[in-house]
């Protein structure tokens, strides 16, 4: 069995100037102290090629289920102990088949999970077997209509045993539209949510159509379930819809930074036709401010959100669907928000060196995903 010794550092970020105590109403100074922790999966192998891609966690973070679209596995991470709990294997095909690939999965339960894929959604135990399938068909559902080609997009979240779910539904050969969608595979019904102001919205979208690609560049939608909300944010602004599960109704907020711009600039071209014009595009479009989704502090009732600029790289070598998060950073912020979403203050944090990825409140402190030597890590920041 691998040993492991806990790396311990401490690193105080002071932002804003030179006063080191921070400030708790406006959050204008803000420090913390970190430490990096490892996960022990003892005789086994944590497969790290797509990160925490296929991932979820259970409602207390105690928690990470992991799919390795390689072995067909489930790793079960016990966050509490840092440890690899189990990995489940699970079968490509027959009556207990996950199909060719898995595309996202979430948790119903403690014990169920939803594993997709573009021929549908199975629900399975722990142990591999299948308990349900359900799939999106044209013209089998009320309601609002499905559209030709159109499927569930990571992430989506189940309600009522997993027959009921929320989430983006689009069709990513043809259109970068999302719509956020409430599927009933019971009732065979389609609910899709209205957004107000949507057609408002700084949001942008770019064809690239070259000899060798043809491709849309557009900002990524997160949605993410905290309680009996979902929150809808794009990496290209900082406005939120916010949906009420209790009564399926959204809503419309947004803040505005003062260390940062609260939207990107716009205004690139619609239409490019080489490589080298596209990745121009990209450069700047990733150089403007991108923001990450949110996180929620359970203890202090609040949300946490980082932003971030990157600076150009001057070769052109670079694969062009590389995200902004791993391209060299130039600024780094960090917004704190009341949990009715006004803004409480904000910090250039420049001094991680990085973008916090997969992040999350634990304990207290914010948790990160870091790959060290292809071991699974977490950074963990505590606020003095």
């Amino acid at each position: 069995m691998k040993k492991y010794a806990l790396t311990f550092f401490s690193i105080i970020l002071y932002a804003c100037g030179g006063n080191t105590t921070e400030t708790q109403t406006d959050f204008s100074n803000i420090t913390f102290t970190m430490d990096t922790v490892m996960v022990d999966p003892g005789e086994e192998i944590i497969n790290l090629r797509g990160g925490l891609w296929n991932s979820t966690m259970n409602s207390d973070y105690s928690k990470l289920y992991l799919w390795d679209n390689q072995a067909f596995t489930l790793d079960i991470i016990n966050l509490d102990e840092l440890v690899l709990e189990r990995k489940v294997p699970f079968e490509k095909e027959g009556p207990n088949g996950v199909g060719p690939n898995v595309n996202w999965i979430d948790l119903v339960d403690e014990n169920q999970i939803l594993l997709a894929n573009f021929q549908g959604i199975g629900k399975f135990d722990l142990n591999g077997i299948k308990l349900s399938h359900h799939k999106l068909e044209k013209d089998k559902f009320e309601g609002d209509s499905l559209l030709e080609g159109e499927i569930f997009q990571r992430k989506s979240f189940p309600v009522a045993g997993g027959s009921v779910i929320y989430g983006l539904l689009v069709n990513p050969w043809l259109s970068p539209k999302v719509s956020l969608s409430k599927v009933d595979f019971e009732a065979k019904t389609i609910k899709k949510m209205k957004l107000p102001g949507e057609e408002e919205l700084p949001d942008y979208v770019v064809n690239g159509n070259t000899e060798n690609i043809s491709t849309i560049i557009t900002s990524e939608k997160n949605l993410q379930k905290f309680g009996n909300k979902l929150i809808l944010s794009s990496t290209g602004y900082t406005d939120l819809y916010i949906l009420d599960l209790k009564n399926d109704s959204v809503y419309h907020v947004d803040y505005s930074p003062k260390l940062s711009a609260k939207a990107k600039k716009g205004g690139y071209p619609s239409e490019v036709n080489t490589v080298e014009r596209l990745k121009e595009i990209i450069q700047v479009i990733h150089g403007e401010i991108n923001f990450q989704p949110l996180i929620w502090d359970d203890k202090n009732k609040r949300f946490y959100r980082f932003s971030f600029e990157t600076s150009p790289m001057e070769n052109t070598d670079w694969p062009l669907f590389q995200p902004a998060v791993l391209k060299p950073l130039s600024k780094l912020f960090l917004s704190i928000l009341d949990e009715d979403f006004n803004l409480l203050g904000e910090s250039e944090v420049s001094h991680l060196g990085s973008v916090p990825i997969y992040a999350f409140v634990k304990d207290g402190k914010i948790w990160y995903y870091v790959n060290v030597d292809d071991e699974l890590g977490f950074v963990r920041m505590a606020f003095d």
